[in-house]
């Protein structure tokens, strides 16, 4: 539960042996490689120059090729696997064999090319259809368009708006020797033919221009419309047949699917070493490199390196450069999953302290308060198990199905505490035979002074709420309080005493002052937390500002503590608004057995309980989850982390398809 503690790694080695190396710390995974810090402008690295570029493009794009190849047997031959289905296991030294790429581009190159001649196929088809489509009005017309015309004569064919009365258009063409037929005509256009001499061309034109006539040009073809018609869709289906065809001999590729994924993660693990490869310099005969190393994995590394003919060195980071240093975090199950927090915020930097063992138990507790129901909580629960059973997740997917089981945890001895599954939905059911169920037993009752609060606490009832805005304050203080207490270590820790406690730890001693004063206690104890505080603005302030810094310190200070505090309430604001959001539907739902359970109250209630419930439910995971990190950002990170580190990316083997078998 910790930053992984990291040194500078140099290494020169011999140039022939520069791929079996890389091939190594690819499967240590603990070595970052970068840029030499000035290039090779730096006088030591002068004999160096920068690696020829273009393998890594050429590996891109043969993994650009299988994985579209896969992508289109997942579209024509998708495979048949559950939701959770998890990722086939191989070993390594399989995934690192790349004896077989050259058969898997083969077999998605042929892919690609059945896709590609379908395509065309059915592009072909398209334009025969549309081909078909404008032919479609002068189907009635019954004479071969390469008879169209004659040296004398000649037919044109066109279109007159549906509006235009025919009596306008016949009395238009009245002074010219013209045959006009109307063909066919739809809602907006009529289709006519017109024949006529070719020396009235002109005229017939000028005549009909007035009334919207626009001449057509038929697509070439011979017969009649309806035979050009006929003949373009015949040709058309014979075209989609043959595009099916193809689609179906492509997806008698699908056989061969594990093994182009398989070739696609082998080519990602190449892609990785030939990035890694053009960051090193190199001589006629060496290489060279600089990076970062996991300290505790340094012995391993060098027990690797003894193998081949180099010479490595490593050294501590510059503590005055902190933000160099790359940084891994190092935790155990329980708080592993809280790198999705830090990870969505910032990383902390190497001079800081890793935070999710300090946000592990009041995230979950957090979120436990302010969802608060035993069944949302064992859905959460069930989720997470089943995610980790079926799936077998990896990484942040792992991460995630381990924050939904700690959350589910904690939302359901919450809602133990606090009587509720599925809001009251026991006691609504038992009412409907006058009964008074109750899902969870009299717990007991608290006392605090004349207080008496009974368990499991009904948030419905009395004062319950006050007593849960009270709980939910003196957590925050609690918290707030931790961050403080942070802040003031790793103050101390880089010598910043007087800041420490004349600044952050005042404002302590003044709470626990008025805490003493309040109980009848001693006053010397707020006297001290002020003298401290006046003291700090003394040390830090200068001239004038020492006066101005008191009065700054207190009102900021005071608003500012105030404010942190009063935010803590969202953990009774939510509670709540979802035990009473979970009630009103209860309630909706059981209208129907008001008088007595009947079999269509009964629908009624199953209907508005679980669209009500999953609403519900939906609505306040993604509320609680918000409020939650607000409160770890905002109210706790403020009072003590140090963020802005940047991941460790070491030379590693990462996969999409597959996943390594461990041994």
């Amino acid at each position: 539960m910790s930053i992984v503690a990291m040194k500078k790694l140099r290494l020169i080695g011999v140039h022939s042996q520069k791929e079996e190396l890389l091939r190594e710390l690819m499967l240590l995974g603990c070595v970052e490689v970068s840029d030499p810090a000035g290039r090779p402008d730096r006088e030591e690295l002068a004999a160096f120059r920068r690696p020829d570029g273009g393998k890594v493009w050429q590996k891109r794009s043969e993994q650009t090729t299988i994985v579209n190849a896969l992508r289109l047997l997942d579209k024509h031959a998708p495979a048949k696997k559950g939701l959770l289905t998890p990722k086939p296991e191989v070993e390594c030294a399989k995934l690192l064999d790349e004896s077989a790429l050259a058969a898997d581009l083969a077999l998605a190159g042929e892919i690609l090319s059945l896709d590609a001649e379908a395509r065309s196929l059915l592009t072909r088809a398209s334009r025969e259809r549309a081909s078909a489509e404008a032919m479609t009005p002068w189907t009635a017309l019954n004479v071969p368009l390469e008879r169209m015309e004659t040296q004398s004569c000649e037919m044109q064919l066109g279109t007159l708006p549906a509006a235009v009365p025919m009596e306008e258009v016949n009395a238009a063409l009245s002074e010219l020797e013209v045959s006009f037929d109307l063909v066919s005509e739809d809602k907006t256009s009529r289709y006519v033919s017109l024949l006529f001499r070719r020396e009235d061309r002109e005229a017939i034109a000028a005549a009909l221009r007035p009334l919207g006539f626009s001449p057509i040009s038929l697509p070439e073809g011979t017969g009649t419309p309806e035979q050009v018609y006929n003949a373009a869709l015949r040709r058309s289906e014979e075209l989609t047949a043959q595009a099916a065809k193809k689609i179906e001999e492509l997806a008698s590729y699908a056989a061969h699917r594990d093994a182009l994924q398989l070739g696609a993660d082998t080519l990602s693990t190449r892609i990785a070493r030939e990035e890694t490869a053009e960051k090193l310099l190199q001589s006629d005969s060496t290489f060279y490199f600089e990076g970062w190393l996991t300290a505790p994995e340094e012995k391993k590394l060098g027990e690797t390196l003894s193998k081949y003919c180099c010479a490595w060195e490593t050294e501590e980071p510059d503590p005055e450069h902190p933000e160099e240093v790359p940084i891994q975090l190092r935790n155990n199950a329980l708080t592993r999953p809280y790198n999705i927090v830090t990870e969505m915020y910032s990383l902390p930097a190497y001079n800081g302290l890793d935070p999710n063992p300090f946000i592990m138990p009041f995230f979950a507790l957090f979120f436990g308060i302010m969802f608060a129901d035993m069944a949302y909580g064992l859905i959460l629960l069930i989720a997470g198990l089943l995610f980790l059973w079926k799936a077998k997740p990896k990484g942040s997917m792992k991460n995630a199905a381990g924050l939904l089981i700690e959350c589910g945890i904690s939302t359901f001895i919450i809602g133990f505490l606090t009587g509720g599954f599925f809001g009251d939905v026991v006691s609504v059911i038992g009412g409907w035979f006058g009964r008074d169920w109750s899902i969870v037993p009299h717990l007991g009752t608290i006392h605090i002074g004349s207080i008496a609060i009974d368990l499991p606490l009904n948030l419905l009832e009395g004062n319950n709420p006050l007593y849960v805005l009270i709980a939910a304050i003196c957590l925050g203080a609690i918290h707030l309080a931790l961050g403080t207490g942070i802040g003031i270590y790793l103050k101390l820790k880089d010598g910043e005493w007087a800041d420490a406690l004349l600044n952050d730890l005042c404002w302590w001693v003044m709470i626990a002052g008025i805490l003493v004063m309040v109980t009848g206690g001693t006053k010397i104890v707020l006297f001290v937390g002020i003298g401290m505080l006046v003291l700090g603005q003394l040390i830090t302030g200068k001239g004038f500002g020492k006066i101005t810094g008191i009065f700054g310190a207190v009102y900021n200070g005071a608003t500012g503590y105030l404010g942190d505090l009063l935010s803590y309430s969202r953990l009774m604001a939510l509670m709540l608004a979802g035990s009473v959001i979970a009630s009103v539907f209860n309630q909706l739902g059981s209208l129907g057995n008001a008088n007595g359970m009947t079999v269509g109250g009964t629908i009624l209630f199953v209907l508005v309980f679980c669209i009500g419930h999953a609403l519900n439910f939906a609505l306040n995971l993604i509320g609680c989850f918000v409020h939650t990190l607000r409160l770890q950002f905002l109210e706790f990170f403020g009072k003590w982390y140090r963020d802005g580190g940047k991941a460790f990316r070491p030379l590693k083997i990462q996969t999409k398809y597959v996943d390594i078998k461990e041994e």
